[in-house]
């Protein structure tokens, strides 16, 4: 014969944690999810807004849009592209974070002496881009198919 006081856990206390625990999970991971989802978008953000501040240095050093590109040109980066018209000589280098794929495209047609889009995607964020239009001077987010 036991003496003594059971010890451990009832099955009701059990079912109280467990269910504790689901609750909590249950608000947590949809948080986490666009916590996430949110630092995606600034990667991508930033690495079009820095693309475009490199196209502008390159307009600046050899007055002329460089050629269209996606950088990184297959899968996604982190990569380093060179930015070039052709005809330059020194490297030019547009930076591009792990997951992010940009597409500079030159623009024919506007008013502009300045003319090209950049458009980023993320390849965790299927649906959603960011795209900066020189020629409109206005930065939007896209569907994630190039600037509009």
């Amino acid at each position: 014969m036991r003496g003594g006081k059971d010890r451990g856990f009832t099955l009701i206390e059990l079912l109280v944690t467990v269910a504790i625990l689901a609750i909590l999970m249950g608000v947590a991971i949809p948080m986490f999810t666009r916590y996430i989802s949110k630092a995606y978008r600034g990667t991508v953000t930033a690495d079009v807004k820095n693309a475009a501040l490199a196209v502008e240095a390159f307009i600046e050093d050899y007055r002329s849009v460089p050629e269209s590109r996606d950088c990184p040109s297959s899968g996604y980066g982190p990569a380093v592209c060179d930015l070039t018209d052709g005809t330059n000589t020194e490297p030019n280098a547009l930076k591009v974070s792990k997951g992010v794929r940009i597409e500079l495209r030159r623009v024919s047609g506007c008013e502009a002496s300045v003319s090209y889009r950049v458009h980023g995607v993320h390849e965790k964020l299927p649906g959603w881009g960011f795209c900066f239009s020189a020629c409109e001077g206005r930065q939007t987010e896209t569907d994630g198919t190039g600037c509009p």
